[in-house]
């Protein structure tokens, strides 16, 4: 078990100390703590009374039919997806079945105590890392490909439709879009670089680590946030007071009438 912490006696008698890596795990907690807030006011959205009509709360049964839409309207696309979903997985674990499990020592620039969970005695010439780097590629480039496809069909609305609160519509829906596909590409682009610089530059992964978990929270932090700052449910109706005049006309005997 190459470079494995179990054993060493520097370990055993592991006394803390304050490093960057506790700056970086602070850090994540300004970000994840009002992100946390803002996905219970969402939820919370959600089951109590809804903001259109405040006299009746939402049907609990309709949370069921929302995690099986997907069914019945892209059942094609769901034939497909249902099954990698196990598949992927497996093939990514299924070589490490007979491998022991041990905890090791990260290298440079990283200090003392940073370690990992490793293995050792899988099958061989098995690696998930080829696995990571495909499914990375791929559905980064589909996911970029559906995007363009929506912002192309809200623009198409736009230039069809000449009114005004449409095309208001369309321009908050493409700003959402655009933030929400810069939000989900971060990560993508993240595990790609850092699977690559594995295989091609060991040596370096360490220094790619140092940025992986911000890239990764990206996703986690900015897609909450733009729900709650874009979506018309979470905004505050404006109420406007307005005075109503009322005038009173005097009864005055017409003179025809005498």
């Amino acid at each position: 078990m190459e470079e494995s912490i179990h054993g060493m006696q520097e370990y055993q008698s592991f006394q803390y100390k304050f490093t960057f890596s506790t700056t970086q795990a602070v850090f994540q907690l300004t970000y994840m703590t009002p992100t946390i807030v803002v996905m219970l006011k969402i939820f919370m959205s959600f089951r109590g009374p809804s903001h259109w009509n405040s006299a009746h709360t939402m049907n609990h049964h309709i949370y069921v039919i929302i995690m099986l839409y997907f069914l019945f309207i892209c059942s094609k696309i769901m034939i497909i997806s249902l099954p990698l979903l196990f598949l992927i997985p497996l093939c990514c674990t299924s070589f490490m079945i007979p491998a022991l499990g041990y905890c090791r020592q990260m290298g440079s620039p990283l200090n003392y105590g940073a370690t990992y969970i490793y293995y050792s005695g899988g099958w061989d010439g098995w690696r998930n890392s080829y696995i990571h780097l495909v499914m990375s590629i791929v559905m980064c480039s589909l996911t970029i490909l559906c995007s363009v496809v929506m912002l192309f069909k809200l623009r198409q609305s736009v230039f069809s439709n000449s009114s005004a609160r449409t095309k208001e519509q369309s321009k908050r829906a493409e700003s959402s879009l655009s933030f929400t596909m810069i939000s989900f590409i971060i990560p993508f682009i993240n595990n790609t670089m850092l699977t690559i610089v594995y295989l091609t530059f060991p040596g370096w992964v360490y220094h790619m680590m140092i940025f992986r978990p911000f890239g990764n929270d990206c996703e986690t932090v900015m897609m909450p946030w733009i729900l709650y700052m874009t979506h018309p449910m979470f905004r505050r109706k404006r109420t406007i007071s307005q005075s109503t005049a009322v005038t009173t006309i005097p009864r005055m005997n017409s003179p025809i009438m005498h």
